[in-house]
């Protein structure tokens, strides 16, 4: 008697829990597609009431008619087999004959003196899609002035020079830098400045001949894109420089901010090009930049046009690049570990950040050395030596109670992890040096789905295998996408700083972080925000169910980690 009611009430703890379940359709179906079971979220996804689909078909309520002799065959091999398939991606229908997509997986349950009854569980994907839709867009789009971001203009310029055009038009690019942005921000607050930027964005599309040639590509910098039926580079010379001027003149119409007039001023560079060009959209970037840059130095005039002789800048780089290849011998390179931590502001790990001071050019930003070290290939010994590095920390720290704990993450460039012989030489790296694989984890950026998706899975499981934990970091400013996320094996998802920092404007920024902190813990990944600075920030991503954070909050990145755990 006891054991029945043991049964009882473990089928009725079941029962419950499967009727109250609001996000996960679940139901029932006997070998023949007859309905026993239709609970809760079942009504609200498909729109059919429990009544009405009980004892009706499955062919008739949910599945499309091109769909049905391919579903039938499935069920009969379920019930043959008494297992289910594997979990796809389905578009089935709804009572009103709207498409539903959703995440289906399907078991069949066979119990002793029982019949078999095979259990759909249906994920909805509607509201995920339009999650992604929105990602998607503001991986183009600035979501603060809603121009296109630098991706979009890359491909903008990449559509240009690649047109077949027999008159070879030249074109142009502008690049307009608002002077002392910075200041603004520091005297008149965040916000003010945010209104800054839409003013100027407002601006600049009263000038350009279409929305698609203008993006916000950094805090205070913008981009014109000047196409012309003109093959004269005098001619387009001519346009720039008159565009350029009307630039100048509206961002100098004084603007009422705090009750207060200011007048905004900016510098503009400019580079000619010819259609088409196999020049690419980051060097034509590069050459307005280099143009710019003189307009800021010069005091003579605020618009400049690049010039072979500013080619200085090139040789800067070489610079960097020929020191680069002896940074590791001369010991010049460091790693800064920047703290993580949980809602507790407990130390759960760090970040470690790579950091290179030379001897005579000094404290060289990654953003300046990286990008050269990729191109170049120092970029596989430099990542060498930063998981050694790492690895030895790890070990250091194993002998301390109060660190041995404590994970490292640190990033990977895509080039790296594309090698071959990446996960034999992490392996080989990690029994050397007696680390703890449970401890490392990998940030991989959405840049790498670019490339071959199935051998980056393998590569991923084959450092799993090791122990070795992952992340995807940045997550909804690149390439990946939520069917991307659905095949990847990760163990964290890290939320982009700029949909952080966008927290403060109450936005669609803080909508868009709510759907990647749900999405990851719905997929069961740990979820960590990067560049968290204010107490305002930590509070609205904890309301918002994020539970590991890392920023300037709660340390600055160091080279002597011990001081946050040996205090």
């Amino acid at each position: 008697m006891t054991h029945d009611r043991d049964k009882q009430s473990s089928e009725a703890r079941f029962h419950k829990l499967f009727d109250d379940t609001q996000a996960m359709s679940i139901q029932g179906y006997r070998a023949d597609g007859t309905v026993v079971y239709w609970n809760a979220a079942s009504e609200k996804i498909y729109g059919y009431s429990t009544p009405e689909a009980l004892g009706q078909s499955l062919y008739d309520l949910i599945i499309p008619d091109e769909m049905r002799e391919d579903v039938k065959q499935a069920v009969a091999w379920m019930f043959e087999h008494q297992q289910g398939i594997p979990t796809a991606r389905l578009n089935l229908k709804h009572k009103d004959g709207s498409t539903v997509p959703v995440y289906s997986s399907h078991t069949v349950v066979a119990l002793p003196n029982d019949e078999p009854i095979m259990f759909c569980m249906d994920a909805d994907m509607r509201a995920l899609e339009v999650a992604e839709a929105e990602v998607q867009r503001l991986s183009y789009y600035d979501p603060l002035t809603d121009l296109p971001n630098r991706r979009l203009l890359l491909e903008r310029l990449a559509s240009i020079t690649r047109s077949n055009n027999n008159n070879e038009p030249v074109a142009a690019l502008l690049l307009v830098d608002i002077d002392n942005f910075h200041s603004i921000n520091e005297s008149l607050g965040f916000s003010i400045g945010d209104r800054v930027l839409a003013h100027c964005a407002q601006c600049l599309r009263r000038l350009s001949q279409s929305p698609d040639d203008l993006a916000r590509l950094g805090k205070d910098e913008f981009a014109i894109v000047l196409p012309s039926p003109h093959s004269s580079f005098d001619a387009v010379a001519a346009q720039a420089e008159h565009l350029a001027t009307e630039v100048l003149q509206a961002l100098e119409t004084p603007l009422t901010l705090n009750d207060a007039s200011h007048k905004l001023s900016a510098c503009i560079g400019i580079t000619l090009f010819r259609c088409p060009n196999a020049m690419a959209g980051d060097e034509l970037l590069r050459q307005a930049d280099i143009a710019l840059k003189t307009a800021k130095r010069s005091g003579d005039t605020a618009i400049s046009f690049f010039d072979r002789k500013m080619e200085s800048a090139v040789k800067e780089r070489l610079q960097l690049s020929q020191a680069l290849n002896h940074a590791i011998e001369r010991h010049q390179l460091s790693l800064a570990m920047q703290p993580q931590v949980n809602k507790y502001q407990q130390l759960i790990g760090f970040e470690a950040l790579l950091r290179w001071n030379h001897p005579e050019l000094g404290e060289i930003s990654p953003a300046d050395f990286i990008p050269i070290a990729e191109t170049t290939g120092a970029i596989l010994s430099i990542g060498d030596w930063v998981l050694e590095k790492s690895c030895e920390t790890l070990v250091r720290w194993a002998t301390n109670s109060s660190s041995k704990h404590l994970k490292l993450s640190l990033n990977v460039s895509p080039i790296q992890f594309r090698r071959g012989d990446f996960v034999p030489r992490v392996e080989q790296l990690l029994k050397r040096t007696g680390a703890n694989p449970k401890n490392l984890r990998f940030e991989l950026t959405e840049s790498l789905m670019a490339g071959d998706i199935n051998f980056i899975v393998r590569q991923m499981n084959s450092l799993r295998k090791l122990g070795v934990s992952m992340s995807l970091d940045d997550f909804g400013t690149g390439y990946a996408s939520l069917a991307y996320l659905t095949q990847l094996p990760l163990d964290e998802l890290k939320i982009d700083r700029a949909f952080v920092q966008d927290l403060d404007q109450r936005g669609k920024g803080e909508l868009l972080t709510e759907t990647l902190i749900s999405l990851g813990r719905s997929m069961n990944l740990a979820v960590i925000a990067e560049g968290v600075e204010t107490d305002k920030q930590f509070e609205r991503l904890q309301e918002l169910g994020c539970e590991f954070f890392q920023g300037y909050l709660f340390g600055r990145p160091s080279v002597d980690a011990e001081r946050y755990f040996n205090d």
